[in-house]
């Protein structure tokens, strides 16, 4: 899996290690996606680029799971076929 962090400056514990379960996730259900993190006051935004679109769906299952697990609420985008990436957002 490749990870990009845009927009890190300094980060909190709580921060690095939701993002560390976050690319365990992933790299689990597709080794060769690729996740674009940016970071803003108020949110953080994440791409994920599934390496082929059969992964997509158990991708996003997963992520639903994981989310649902602590408790966080994701915003996610409504063109995850059209485009075969998966935007979320989570408000900080």
């Amino acid at each position: 899996m490749r990870l990009i962090k845009h927009n890190f400056g300094i980060i909190t514990e709580n921060e690095t290690i939701y993002l560390k379960y976050l690319s365990g996730l992933i790299d689990s259900c597709d080794e060769l996606a690729t996740v674009e993190i940016f970071k803003n006051p108020l949110s953080i935004t994440c791409r994920i680029a599934c390496s082929n679109p059969r992964y997509t769906q158990t991708v996003l299952k997963q992520l639903l799971e994981f989310h649902t697990l602590l408790n966080i609420k994701l915003n996610l985008s409504k063109s995850i076929r059209a485009t075969q990436r998966i935007n979320f957002e989570i408000s900080l």
